[in-house]
């Protein structure tokens, strides 16, 4: 299966990924230039007379500000979401969130036939894929992590779904095939979309996650606070 974006979508990101996981993990150049500082320091006279300490203050400012530099530069090279996109987003993760907990709660065993289930399995495919584009458009990264765990799930679903007359596309959008989703057995549709750990329960909790974490980020693009004055998380 295709990765979320196709290579070129994540060419822009290249740049902001390695800076992310540097900053958070550390850069194996600073272990080295301390194992050198270590060397270079001698001995127990150079403890004694402040040398050790004056050094060791010295090469942790220099760390400190490499690290706001290459902060400072990731912050640059990624562009902030717009209104528009992340109200998009919202709504379409809202959208699917209603469609797939709906689904995922409907009762199977009053489903005699697909026939049943096809006009709501046919809006859970389309919300998905409205919910997919949206997120196409977002830069922020915990937002796109979060889409791409989505389409992981559906990957992890694919052979069932094929069965159901549900194909993933390259783009990582949803196709279905009516007469084909009209052949597949119940049980197959209940193992997908019924009940709790099914592909619809996964989906609505991803989904729950991308319409809070947009409004999220609107709430910061505004200028407003995510804590009270409490300082609780609201």
């Amino acid at each position: 299966m295709s990765s979320y974006f196709d290579t070129s979508y994540f060419k822009n990101y290249n740049n902001y990924t390695s800076g992310f996981y540097g900053n958070l993990f550390g850069s194996t150049n600073s272990a080295s230039g301390l194992s050198s500082l270590f060397s270079s320091l001698g001995d127990l006279a150079m403890i004694n007379n402040g040398t050790y300490k004056k050094a060791l203050k010295a090469y942790y400012a220099k760390a400190k500000q490499a690290d706001e530099t290459e902060t400072k530069s990731t912050d640059k090279s990624t562009p902030v979401d717009s209104k528009e996109n992340l109200s998009n987003l919202k709504s379409a993760a809202t959208d699917m969130k209603l469609t797939a907990n709906a689904l995922k709660n409907k009762d199977f065993s009053k489903v005699e036939k697909p026939e049943d289930v096809l006009d709501s399995v046919k809006e859970f495919v389309s919300d998905y894929n409205s919910m997919l584009n949206a997120s196409k458009k977002i830069n922020s990264y915990s937002i796109l992590q979060t889409a791409v765990w989505g389409t992981d799930q559906m990957n992890a679903s694919e052979m069932t779904l094929n069965k159901a007359g549900i194909s993933i596309n390259a783009d990582n959008t949803l196709s279905i095939d009516e007469e084909k989703f009209k052949e597949a057995s119940v049980s197959t549709l209940k193992a997908l979309f019924s009940g709790s750990n099914s592909l619809s329960d996964r989906i609505a909790a991803k989904a729950s996650a991308l319409a809070v974490q947009s409004a999220n980020q609107l709430s910061v693009n505004a200028g407003r606070s995510l804590y009270n004055a409490s300082g609780v998380f609201s």
